[in-house]
């Protein structure tokens, strides 16, 4: 059976497990394996060892006007999980301006920006979940009295700026767009050039302890449900986290935080533990932005590259399986270094790029999941034996070429996913061949169906078989160098 993907469409399609049955016997020679075409490699999953929850993952929709508008067909293209990327997490700007936020909304759906309320109903759609972060507060709040970022929200205002964010919450719902979750800065601990907002710890945590849960009574969407109240979340954290400490170290005011944003441009491997390992209280760690590109005109032809996906799959790796992260948010879901392309720099607009396609593997595969255990044994394709080096290596390192595998279940444990990968350099060196991975589920799991993914270059989202071993427990795949390939298997 052959599934062929048209470029601008990606179709779910689930292969029935028994279609394609074998004995998936182990061998440890890789002569007798490439004779044989068994396994030289297993994948063991161990659901009884659980991280944490995989909310999601998704791209910015940037608000400025010097960035390309992001159109309904864009959001689709973005959301849908059978014709599109199949992204469920939507961040947006709070573009800052009017101490009324309504007018500033609608001088934005007026001018550069009107499908920003329909971008939210699309998302909202597909059982996404919108988060919405602000650049600055009104300038007559702060102590610059400049949207720029060299000033800070002074004290006094802070219950007017908990009204300004909830006011935001509201007409949104109004408008028949609601959101998730609010932030209350983009980037604290950065001074920018450009809108922006200083925090200090101190001033976050007396500031959630003052206005305690500011978003109760605006009901919000998330995960294809109304919810109460919109959820709150810190100042998004540029680079290290630990900006957080003092709010999470206060019982009142992180009692009224429910998420905590961060971005990895700096201070990447580290996993935030105050927030995640808490024992009454854990929160969820969003990564709600980062962005890779090559930095000035004459290397942006190349993001778009395939050879440049694996930046992109590196980045989420590090932050889902090694930072147990709960969501990964691109800056910008549209650009030519995004996930479509913005018609710059050799990529067409309103085109699935190569990295959307990357991402997809990931949104289809392993959000709204729980991450669970995984162990590999026995040798790579090429007889190396397996080890951290070649397969899974906990650095942060964004051009790492070792094979990645990520293993998820859903929480009513009745499908596993795996979503792996096999990396080389931007120039299509080096990786690792995997060969033949057999993937080993628990003993009590007995394959039903079974569906997968693999992306290659110019070969892109393709559906195939899956090679079922016939005590329904275990099925066989090829992993060669330079591949993704995604892998779910349901009861």
């Amino acid at each position: 059976m052959k599934v062929f993907l048209k470029p601008k469409k990606i179709i779910f399609i689930t292969i029935i497990a028994g279609l394609f049955f074998s004995t998936c016997a182990s061998k440890s020679s890789p002569q007798e394996t490439e004779e044989s075409g068994e396994a030289n490699a297993v994948i063991t999953v161990d659901v009884n060892t659980k991280y944490q929850y995989v909310r999601g993952f998704g791209g910015m929709d940037v608000g400025w006007g010097t960035f390309p508008r992001t159109g309904a067909r864009d959001t689709e293209l973005l959301f849908n999980p059978d014709t599109g990327i199949g992204l469920n997490i939507l961040r947006i700007m709070i573009m800052p301006s009017n101490i009324d936020i309504r007018v500033t909304m609608n001088n934005l759906v007026n001018g550069d920006r009107p499908d920003y309320y329909e971008n939210v109903k699309i998302a909202n759609k597909y059982g996404g979940y919108v988060l919405a972060s602000p650049w600055s507060p009104p300038k007559e709040w702060k102590s610059n009295n400049s949207l720029l970022g060299a000033g800070r929200l002074k004290p006094i205002y802070y219950q007017d700026y908990a009204d300004y964010l909830k006011s935001f919450a509201l007409n949104m719902y109004e408008n028949g767009a609601p959101i998730y979750a609010v932030s209350i800065q983009n980037e604290p601990n950065f001074e920018t050039t450009y809108d922006g907002c200083l925090w200090s710890a101190s001033d976050m945590k007396n500031f959630f302890s003052q206005v305690g849960h500011f978003t109760d009574g605006v009901k919000g969407y998330g995960g294809g449900r109304e919810i109460p109240s919109v959820r709150t979340m810190n100042g998004e954290s540029a680079n290290n986290p630990n900006i957080n400490d003092a709010a999470l170290n206060d019982p009142e005011s992180r009692a009224v935080i429910d998420i905590i944003g961060r971005h990895t441009y700096g201070d990447r491997l580290h996993r935030y533990a105050k927030a995640i390992d808490h024992p009454t209280d854990p929160k969820e760690v969003w990564m709600t932005e980062h962005l890779v590109n090559s930095g000035n005109a004459s290397g942006y032809p190349s993001d778009s590259k395939w050879g440049y996906i694996w930046k992109l799959l590196n980045d989420v790796d590090l932050s889902i399986r090694i930072n147990d992260e709960s969501a990964f948010i691109w800056w910008a879901a549209k650009r030519f270094y995004g996930l479509i392309g913005d018609g710059q720099y050799n990529t067409t607009e309103g085109e699935i790029l190569p990295r959307g396609y990357a991402m997809s593997h990931y949104a289809k595969f392993a959000k709204e999941t729980f991450r669970a255990g995984i162990t590999a044994s026995g040798k790579t394709g090429s007889g190396s034996n397996i080890t951290s080096v070649n397969f899974n290596s906990r650095q942060d390192s964004i051009d790492g070429t070792t094979a990645r595998a990520t293993a998820f279940v859903s929480p009513d444990g009745n499908t596993i996913s795996l979503v792996m990968f096999t990396p080389t350099y931007t120039n299509g060196t080096g990786g690792v061949d995997m060969g033949k991975v057999k993937i080993q589920l628990p003993g009590d799991f007995l394959i039903g169906e079974a569906a997968a993914m693999r992306t290659s270059e110019n070969n892109y989202a393709k559906w195939e078989e899956v090679e079922i071993c016939e005590d329904k427990t275990s099925a066989v795949v090829n992993l060669p160098r330079g591949h993704i390939l995604s892998v779910k298997f349901t009861r």
